[in-house]
């Protein structure tokens, strides 16, 4: 009798034993949640990084020279935004590029990091979410297209790199794809729509008080555009000095989207080239 019941408390302490560690396992299994309702600069964009070899300043000049006609005139930051406004230690950052508005009547900002090391990445991620809320204390009573701006705003972090977007959707959508292609080739390259705005050395077709018809030729290929005149129209010279044939210089008032030719616009601003 005495061994069947230390047979059964052997048999018990056995079973604790096994719901003990089944509770420890399911505990383990379980991942946190993420928070739906974390925005962009609270929760960065983050996928496997293939590989990490580039200059990110070359990549910089890259997008600001491919967007040069849809973005402000922006200038490269120093050691002093970088330690000031992003508020980073210099010695945790192995290489950066910063670009501000050199006029503050835009938002528009690109910033983009390689930290020293990935435990680095953390602190460059905060430099960024706190220059993001100090943004958007800045814009909220100010602009509010701008403020919009700051609220979209993207962090992208792949490995060592972290890149803080603030922008149009055009240059968003362009600097997301050009930085995400560096880690996953097989990305397809975003194409961008021609956008015409000042144009040199067009050749007008047509010409009367009303309209203008001008063919403009780049890369070996010619567009044509059907103009009307805007409300502050300026000729140089005035319109009565131009001609058919004339090689002329012309501003649209309006960014024309690259479509089938011929295009429609309206010309604020026409004149001979420089140096003519």
């Amino acid at each position: 009798m005495r061994k069947r019941f230390l047979c059964m408390m052997l048999a018990g302490a056995m079973a604790l034993s096994m719901t003990a560690c089944g509770d420890k396992k399911n505990d383990d299994d379980k991942q946190p949640t993420p928070s739906a309702a974390a925005q962009p600069s609270e929760a960065p964009t983050q996928a496997p990084a293939a590989f990490e070899d580039f200059s990110v300043k070359e990549m910089m000049d890259a997008i600001v020279d491919r967007m040069s006609e849809d973005i402000p005139m922006m200038m490269q930051g120093s050691e002093m935004e970088l330690t000031e406004i992003y508020k980073l230690d210099a010695s945790k950052i192995e290489e950066y590029d910063i670009r501000i508005p050199m006029m503050n009547v835009t938002a528009t900002e690109l910033a983009v990091f390689k930290a020293a090391s990935e435990a680095d990445v953390p602190a460059v991620v905060e430099g960024i979410n706190q220059r993001v809320a100090a943004l958007k204390e800045q814009w909220r009573t100010y602009l509010e297209d701008q403020y919009e701006l700051v609220e979209k705003n993207k962090v992208l972090v792949q490995g060592r790199y972290v890149f803080l977007i603030i922008g149009a959707e055009d240059l968003s959508a362009y600097a997301e794809n050009v930085f995400m292609r560096k880690f996953d080739p097989s990305i397809q390259e975003l194409v961008l729509v021609r956008k015409f705005h000042t144009m040199y050395k067009a050749v007008i077709k047509e010409l009367s008080d009303e309209s203008i018809t001008v063919d403009y030729t780049e890369d070996g290929k010619t567009y044509t555009f059907e103009c009307t005149f805007s409300e502050y129209f300026y000729a140089e010279g005035g319109i009565e000095s131009f001609s058919v044939g004339d090689t002329v210089d012309f501003t649209l008032e309006e960014p024309v989207k690259e479509a089938d030719n011929p295009m429609k616009g309206v010309v604020s601003y026409l004149a001979a080239p420089a140096g003519e």
